[in-house]
């Protein structure tokens, strides 16, 4: 069945209808939230948590190692987070904060397309069938396909690859104004023309592997999403102050959404740069600064607006950087990193293990704990879901309260 323009309309149209917030999302006050933050480029986990108290660390890094006076001290441990996470290391006082060390795949891969794509699909092979870890996971809901605000991408590049499920992706956004999808006002929109166009959208589901069934879905889910943010966010207010940029108006925006009635889940935002091969303090310091304040902020309008307890973040990039640093005042691509979970249901404190500059790997901080076992954690004891047929056996790290 070739698929017309009026048809592509009238079907989008069908969409809001058949894409309406159920009741029960409505009434979701206890669901939980999982924000997942990626810091693409490749973050330096030696100069994020610090070990201050080796001195290979400054032999190893004469220029780009971290001052005295450039980190906060972390009790009663030989380690430290770089100086301008100071929220963070707050939510860390505060218990509030897990610092998971050495978290990296498996196999050490330094192609940032191809490591991140691992990271995200949560395959060894991830190409083999590119849908995102969180996307899969939320299938097993059962109202995955009813309600397509399940999960959210924050982000100007289209859809997040880590909410890409096995039928559809979810959708992405930049904001409330971006996403409003207008129908074509030359068509009538009479019930008539709507109940015509359903049928004929359940009509053509046999079509599940063709294009036009595809296209079909995707505008489905986005106009019934676009009616129901238009309608469900109008009365979030806020005094939290976010960093100044796309990444502080990003974290705003999924408050706003939290706060209002739709039932998301899961959100994935993206903060870049991290690819610090030159001029790596100043620039990294930047971005942990607004990765730091941004989280801290969002915990904030959390607890403002009644569902922090209920709200978790969860940081990934897509590997660390070599313990030495090069000409330029910088690191190239390495195997393990840091990784953050942040929020009140959080089993704060450090986890994994210390680095040991005297055992690296080819010149990289080994990855000693597979991205995966975070992954594990965040579906099974945060969201309820089962890890197994997403993950595999990758055991679950304990970063979470009871």
């Amino acid at each position: 069945m070739a698929l017309t323009r009026r048809d592509f309309l009238a079907g989008t149209t069908a969409g809001v209808a058949a894409l309406s917030i159920p009741a029960p999302a409505l009434a979701a006050d206890t669901r939980r939230i999982l924000v997942v933050v990626q810091l693409a480029g490749g973050n330096d986990g030696l100069n994020t948590l610090a070990p201050i108290s080796d001195p290979r660390y400054r032999t190893l890094r004469p220029t780009v190692a971290l001052g005295p006076n450039e980190v906060l001290s972390l009790r009663a441990t030989p380690l430290a987070l770089n100086a301008a996470m100071g929220a963070l290391h707050a939510l860390f006082e505060k218990g509030q904060l897990a610092i998971v060390q050495g978290v990296g795949t498996p196999v050490v891969n330094r192609s940032h397309f191809e490591s991140t794509a691992i990271w995200q699909t949560a395959r060894l092979d991830p190409h083999r069938e590119p849908s995102g870890w969180l996307g899969r996971a939320l299938e097993q809901r059962a109202d995955a396909v009813c309600q397509p605000l399940t999960a959210l991408g924050i982000a100007g590049a289209g859809t997040s690859p880590v909410l890409v499920g096995t039928h559809a992706p979810y959708p992405s956004l930049t904001s409330l104004e971006a996403f409003a999808v207008q129908p074509d006002r030359r068509f009538p929109q009479d019930a008539p023309a709507l109940n015509r166009a359903l049928v004929a959208l359940h009509a053509s589901t046999h079509e599940d592997g063709m294009p036009a069934a595809y296209i079909r879905r995707v505008a489905r889910t986005a106009l019934g999403a676009s009616a129901a943010l238009a309608s469900a966010t109008q009365g979030y207010r806020s005094t939290i102050e976010y960093p100044k940029g796309v990444f502080g108006d990003q974290l705003r925006l999924v408050a706003q959404l939290c706060a209002s009635p739709l039932g998301t889940t899961a959100f994935h935002l993206t903060l870049g740069g991290f690819d610090t091969h030159a001029n790596q303090k100043r620039q990294q310091a930047g971005l942990l600064q607004q990765l730091s304040d941004g989280v801290a902020a969002l915990l904030e309008d959390a607890e403002m607006h009644g569902f922090a307890d209920r709200l978790a973040v969860l940081t990934y990039s897509e590997f660390g950087r070599r313990a030495q640093e090069n000409a330029s005042g910088g690191t190239d691509h390495g195997a393990g990193s840091i990784a953050f979970l942040a929020g009140a249901g959080v089993r704060g404190g450090l986890y994994g293990k210390m680095v040991d500059l005297g055992a690296l790997s080819d010149g990289d901080v080994p990855a000693t704990l597979d991205f995966r076992a975070i992954y594990a954690s965040a579906l099974q004891s945060w969201l309820g879901l089962r890890a197994a047929p997403v993950l595999g056996s990758t055991p679950p790290v304990s970063v979470f309260r009871a």
